[in-house]
C-alpha cells in the first residue's frame, strides 16, 4: 500500500542536492558521480541519478532513494529519518493523520533517553540563572558573554544529590531509567543519587539536535576529576560525535573549514574569536569514525592543540588518523606565551593574532616537522634519527603512495639528504620497525569495524580491580585473596602506575571510560554458569604473565618495605 507521506517527502526532495550536502559530486554524462561516503576509496563508484532520484555504489553495493541515503549517512532509525527529512522539506508531518503514518518514537529508549537529557537540560538552565557563583565564574572568570552562554546552553549542576532525581520520576521516568543515562549513580546503600554535582554543564547534541549527554567542569577547583562525562548508552556513541558541531555545521559548510580543538573551552574559544567553526571530542579519543562525520561537512582540516607536549603528541596521533583516511590537515601554532586558544581569545589582540596564526597554518607535516626540530639537538645523531623515525611512521600513515613519495621528498630536501639514501631508509624502516605501526594501525582499523577491543593485560588488571570484577567473579574463593594482596602491594610501590591511580581513585575520567569498556568486553566472557574455580583460572590465565612480571620489579622496587618483599615472595608461591 502506497505511504502518502514518504511519497510527498521523495516527491520534494532533490537526491541530488541532498547527497551533495555531504558529498562532493561530478557531472558523469545524465547522472552524477563521487566517492562513496560509506567505504574508504580512491576512484569514484558512486553514482546519482536525478533521473530516477536513486544512487547506487558500485563498489560496497549500497543504494537507494533519498530517505535510505539519508538514513545511512545520518545513522538514525527509519523513523527519526523521515522526521528530519520532513523538517528540511517543510513538510508537517502531523497532517498525516494515518495511524500508520504517526512518526512517534514515544515507546523507544532511544527517544525516553533524548526527552531524560532534555528535561534535564532545562533543569541545568534554571539552575544557573539562580547560581551567582556559577554566572560570575562564566562571565567573570571565563569571560563570556550572556549571548554566548545562551547560544551554547551552558547551565549548572547544583550541589545537590537529589533534586534533578526527584524531578525526572516526577515526570514518569525510573531510577533505571536515570542510572542507564548517567544522570544518576548508586552508592553503597543502593541509593541513587545525582551523578553532576557543582559543575557547569556543557550539553552534546547528536547530528540530529537532540542532546545526548553532557560534559560538566568543575566550578570548585580542589574536586576531582576537572571533567566529567556522560557514559555511553543506546543514544550516545562517543565515537560518532562531536562537541560543538551542532553550533558549527553550517558555518564550517559556508567557509569550508573546520578546526578541531581540544575541549569546550577551546570551542568557545573560537567562538569568541569569531571563528565558530571548532569542533572537539568528549570524554574519548579521536576516532576514524569522528574523521569521517567532519568529512561529510569539509576536507579542509585544522588542528589546534594545547601548546604543550601532550598536545604535540595529541596532534601526531591525530595526523596519523586523517592521513590514513587521505586527508591532510594543517597545523596552526598559536603566539609564544599562549597555552591554548581560550588563553588568548581573552586578550584584546586576539582576534586579529588568531588571523594571522590562521593563515600562517602549516601542512600538518611540516608543521610536526619544525615543532620536533625546535625540541631537539640537530647536531646529534641520535636526535636527529628520532626526528627521521617521527616522519617515517606519518608517511606509512598516508594511505597514497603518489603522496607517501611527496613527503619523503621534502625530508630528504629539509635534512639535506640525497633522495636515495632517504628512501633506502625508509624502505628498510618500513620493513622492521614500521611493521609495528602497521599491525597497529592495522588493528586499530579492525577494532574499530568489528565494535571489539584487542585487550592489553595490563589494562585488563587494572579494569577488573578498579571495578570489582575480580571480587565479583572470584566470590570467597581462596585465590582471590592472593590476588588482591598482590596486586594491592605491587600498586602501592609504583605510585605513577595506573594500577596505582586505581587504588587510589586518580583516574581520568578517560581513563575510567576505557577501563569501563575493557571490563564489560572482559564480563562477557565469563559466562554466569561457570563455577567460580573456572572464572578463577579464566581471569588468572588471561592475567599471570603480567603479574609474573610486575612481580619481579617490585620486588627489586626500592620503595617495598622488607616486609613487604617478603610477603610477595609468599604470595608468589600461591600463584
Amino acid at each position: 500500500m502506497a505511504n502518502p507521506l514518504i511519497d510527498d517527502l521523495l516527491t520534494s526532495t532533490d537526491i541530488v542536492e541532498l547527497i551533495s550536502r555531504y558529498v562532493p559530486l561530478k557531472r558523469a554524462g545524465s547522472n552524477f558521480s563521487g566517492c562513496c561516503p560509506f567505504h574508504n576509496e580512491k576512484t569514484p563508484s558512486f553514482m546519482v541519478s536525478p533521473t530516477k532520484q536513486i544512487f547506487k555504489c558500485f563498489g560496497c553495493g549500497k543504494g537507494g532513494n533519498a530517505l535510505t541515503f539519508f538514513q545511512e549517512i545520518e545513522k538514525i532509525d527509519f523513523r527519526d529519518a523521515v522526521k528530519e527529512l520532513a523538517k528540511t522539506q517543510h513538510i508537517d508531518i502531523e497532517k498525516y493523520n494515518l495511524n500508520t503514518q504517526k512518526i512517534s518514537d514515544e515507546s523507544d529508549q532511544k527517544a525516553k533517553l533524548k526527552r531524560m537529557h532534555s528535561l534535564t537540560q532545562q533543569f541545568f538552565l534554571a539552575q544557573l540563572k539562580e547560581s551567582t557563583q556559577a554566572l560570575d565564574y562564566l562571565t567573570i572568570h571565563r569571560k563570556l558573554s550572556k549571548n554566548l552562554i545562551e547560544e551554547y546552553g551552558i547551565g549548572y549542576a547544583p550541589d545537590k544529590h537529589y533534586q534533578l532525581i526527584q524531578l525526572l520520576r516526577e515526570k514518569g521516568f525510573t531510577d533505571n531509567d536515570l542510572l542507564e543515562a548517567s544522570l544518576a549513580k548508586k552508592n553503597a546503600n543502593g541509593e541513587i543519587y545525582a551523578f553532576f554535582r557543582n559543575r557547569i554543564t556543557f550539553p552534546i547534541y547528536d547530528t540530529m539536535g537532540n542532546i545526548v549527554g553532557f560534559s560538566a567542569r568543575v566550578l570548585n577547583p580542589e574536586d576531582k576529576p576537572k571533567y566529567l562525562n556522560s557514559a555511553e548508552h543506546k543514544a550516545f556513541e562517543k565515537s560518532k560525535l562531536l562537541y560543538g558541531l551542532n553550533f558549527a555545521k553550517n558555518y564550517i559548510r559556508e567557509q569550508q573549514k573546520l578546526i578541531v580543538v581540544e575541549g569546550q573551552m577551546d570551542v568557545l574559544g573560537l567562538a569568541k574569536l569569531e571563528t565558530p567553526v571548532g569542533v572537539a571530542t568528549s570524554g574519548t579519543a579521536l576516532s576514524q569514525d569522528h574523521i569521517k562525520l567532519m568529512k561529510r561537512y569539509t576536507e579542509n582540516i585544522f588542528l589546534l592543540f594545547d601548546n604543550d607536549n601532550a598536545g604535540h603528541q595529541a596532534t601526531l596521533r591525530a595526523l596519523k588518523l586523517f592521513y590514513q583516511q587521505n586527508m591532510f590537515p594543517k597545523i596552526i601554532k598559536l603566539p609564544e606565551g599562549f597555552k591554548d586558544v581560550d588563553e588568548l581569545s581573552n586578550t584584546p589582540e586576539g582576534k586579529s593574532a588568531f588571523e594571522t596564526c590562521l593563515m600562517n597554518a602549516q601542512d600538518g607535516f611540516l608543521g610536526i616537522y619544525h615543532q620536533m626540530r625546535s625540541e631537539l639537538d640537530m647536531t646529534s645523531p641520535i636526535d636527529k634519527q628520532k626526528l627521521i623515525n617521527t616522519l617515517f611512521e606519518l608517511i606509512i600513515s598516508v594511505n597514497s603512495l603518489t603522496i607517501q613519495e611527496h613527503y619523503k621528498q621534502l625530508l630528504a630536501e629539509k635534512l639535506g639528504f640525497a633522495f636515495e639514501i632517504l628512501d633506502a631508509q625508509f624502505k628498510r624502516y618500513k620493513t622492521t620497525d614500521g611493521k609495528l605501526i602497521l599491525n597497529q594501525q592495522n588493528r586499530q582499523q579492525q577494532q574499530e569495524n568489528t565494535g571489539r577491543y584487542q585487550l592489553h593485560r595490563d589494562e585488563l588488571v587494572v579494569s577488573l580491580f578498579y571495578q570489582g570484577a575480580l571480587e565479583k567473579y572470584l566470590g570467597d574463593f581462596q585465590g582471590a585473596t592472593t590476588l588482591f594482596d598482590i596486586i594491592t602491594i605491587i600498586g602501592a610501590s609504583k605510585p605513577d602506575s595506573l594500577l596505582a591511580q586505581a587504588l587510589n581513585n586518580k583516574l581520568t575520567p578517560e581513563q575510567i571510560s576505557s577501563l569501563n569498556e575493557l571490563g564489560m568486553w572482559r564480563d562477557a566472557q565469563l559466562e554466569e554458569h561457570q563455577t567460580t574455580e573456572k572464572r578463577y583460572q579464566i581471569i588468572l590465565q588471561a592475567i599471570l604473565p603480567i603479574l609474573q612480571k610486575w612481580l619481579q620489579l617490585a620486588l627489586k622496587h626500592s620503595a617495598l618495605s622488607a616486609e613487604q618483599k617478603r610477603q610477595l615472595l609468599e604470595l608468589r608461591k600461591k600463584l
